[in-house]
């Protein structure tokens, strides 16, 4: 069967448009019984969680605390993987019975991970048990010092052991395990979470549908995190996707209220650029608290206060953002001047660590090159965080050269490290090293990429509606681009000296448009005829919602 044909059939089994058939071949499906996964969210895609490794022993551990009453402590991230990992885990296992206090590290006071002081202050709270979510897979001498003050300890995470040796907790989910059998390697933290209260709940008898109200925060951790929308990925998250509209939740209900676009549908744009910036923002400027805090909220008036606080932070992040942004591209011209190496590494004195990794995303993007921005502190350790361009997988480039760092973790996308400031010219010599290994080239001349070409009539509010079926778009699963040929461009105007505005038409069909940032484009709008690469969005204004084009370049 040729793709034309599957996307005929698929089309006819489903009732959906041609172009949205062509979409799913395009994402890789290859039958029409693969296309049901897709557009009907109800299909069950979830693996067994007791294909975990040690699932048994993690939940025997928790019985054993709820059995002997023990004060648990349950410690995250300050990132909202991290930070929605403990709000479900504190909040199911609280309905399950056995309460517990929670800490979420500062990026100001003993950076990323389980510190030994934070272990001391806990232990001098009471802690008895301890449970680490999103990390702790590194976390060797730490836990064992709680070993050694008599804790129990579950580590629940989704990070690669950095090959030094596990830790000695009581018991490690985690489906990058080298001998775990668990077939999603891409869960993110609260994902990994939901699958253990999934598993305990099961075992114990509580019925699986008390989790239910936990599935928005397993939806937003996922997409922050960015992980692939693997099958099991997009069900879990369409799951929660469809539990925000009447979630009992307060903190849910409000972020539904203030941010949905779309008040009978939560999207994923929502949760990428609404919702997770948000609630990352108080973790990147001081405690990531406020977040948690928010998300715990059972109280009307003081929901408000917190959100309050989460939106003074986010507006003094992006500003913050926008200094050290502009600064770092300043200090490569100082590094590099214009020979450009493949691996950028950028240091300053005392940037503000809360960024860094959105400003690496930046840059990363900018130069297509991968990068590290390296903010040098006052004591002369340097806090670092790193983003991927192209092919380049940074795990796999800081793994040989784990002896330079204090501390270092990540993906292959993402990484963080700390780092003497004494060793950084070495690591720009090794990271050289390391991409001309991995065989990573920028793209200097970077074609942008579309997925298939269209006729301006095939784009209207029909097909729009129908590709929320395809939700969520993340990675693996991006929003699709298209290419439209011998487009007229009508009513071309230039807003804030930076965006085009415009109108594209095409024979009979006339769709408004718009290029953000794209200036630039102004010269090659203006010919008889353009090619047009674009996304097709919803444009909602006054209470009026119509499509709208949103212009990634022309060929």
């Amino acid at each position: 069967m040729t793709n034309a044909q599957l996307a005929l059939e698929i089309s006819k089994r489903h009732k959906v448009s041609i172009l949205l058939a062509r979409i799913l071949v395009l994402r890789g499906v290859k039958t029409c019984e693969e296309s049901d996964s897709w557009l009907n969210w109800d299909t069950p895609c979830e693996h067994d969680p007791f294909l975990m490794k040690n699932m048994d022993q993690a939940i025997e551990l928790v019985c054993s605390m709820r059995e002997a009453k023990k004060k648990v402590w349950i410690y995250g991230d300050y990132d909202l993987d991290g930070i929605s990992g403990v709000a479900i885990l504190a909040g199911a296992l609280d309905d399950w019975g056995l309460p517990s206090n929670w800490m979420l590290p500062n990026r100001y006071d003993g950076g990323y991970g389980l510190s030994l002081t934070t272990l001391q202050k806990m232990k001098d709270s009471g802690a008895e048990c301890l449970i680490l979510i999103d990390t702790g897979i590194t976390a060797v001498e730490e836990i064992k010092a709680a070993k050694e003050y008599g804790m129990q300890v579950l580590v629940i995470d989704h990070h690669r052991p950095s090959g030094d040796g596990l830790p000695c907790a009581d018991a490690i989910l985690d489906p990058c395990l080298d001998d775990c059998e668990y077939p999603n390697k891409s869960l993110c933290a609260v994902g990994v979470a939901y699958k253990f209260l999934y598993a305990l709940y099961q075992k114990t008898g509580k019925p699986l549908s008390d989790l239910e109200k936990y599935l928005p925060l397993v939806s937003m951790g996922t997409l922050a995190d960015i992980v692939p929308m693997n099958t099991e990925n997009l069900y879990l998250v369409r799951k929660g996707m469809g539990k925000f509209l009447n979630s009992d939740c307060l903190a849910i209900q409000l972020l539904y209220e203030r941010f949905a676009t779309d008040k009978n549908f939560v999207n994923s744009n929502d949760i990428h650029y609404r919702m997770a910036p948000l609630l990352n923002a108080p973790g990147r400027i001081e405690s990531p608290d406020i977040s948690l805090k928010f998300l715990l909220c059972k109280d009307k008036g003081e929901i408000e206060s917190l959100y309050e606080k989460l939106m003074g932070c986010n507006a003094q992040r992006r500003k913050i953002e926008l200094d050290i942004h502009a600064q770092a591209i300043k200090r490569i011209e100082e590094i590099y001047g214009n020979d450009l190496p493949k691996v950028l590494i950028v240091d300053s004195l005392e940037w503000n660590i809360g960024v860094v990794g959105i400003v690496a995303a930046r840059v990363a993007q900018g130069y297509k090159r991968p990068t590290a921005i390296i903010s040098i502190q006052s004591d002369g350790i340097a806090v670092a965080s790193a983003r991927s361009a192209g092919s380049f997988d940074w795990h796999a480039a800081l793994f040989p050269c784990r002896s330079l760092f204090i501390r270092w973790g990540g993906h292959v996308k993402a990484a963080g490290f700390n780092i003497a400031a004494e060793k950084i010219s070495e690591l720009r010599v090794r990271m050289e090293e390391q991409a001309n290994i991995q065989g990573f080239a920028p793209i200097v001349e970077e074609n942008v990429h579309y997925d298939l070409e269209v006729s301006l009539s095939e784009i209207n509010a029909n097909f729009l509606n129908e590709l929320k079926r395809l939700e969520p778009f993340g990675n693996e699963n991006p929003y699709p681009v298209f290419l439209a040929r011998q487009i007229t461009v009508k009513n071309l105007k230039l807003l804030n000296d930076s965006h085009l505005r415009f109108y594209a038409v095409q024979g009979r069909s006339s769709i408004s448009a718009i290029a953000f940032h794209k200036a630039y484009l102004s010269d090659s709008l203006q010919k008889d005829e353009v090619n047009l690469i674009f996304e097709a969005r919803f444009n909602i204004h006054q209470g009026v919602e119509n499509v709208q084009l949103i212009v990634l370049g022309t060929v």
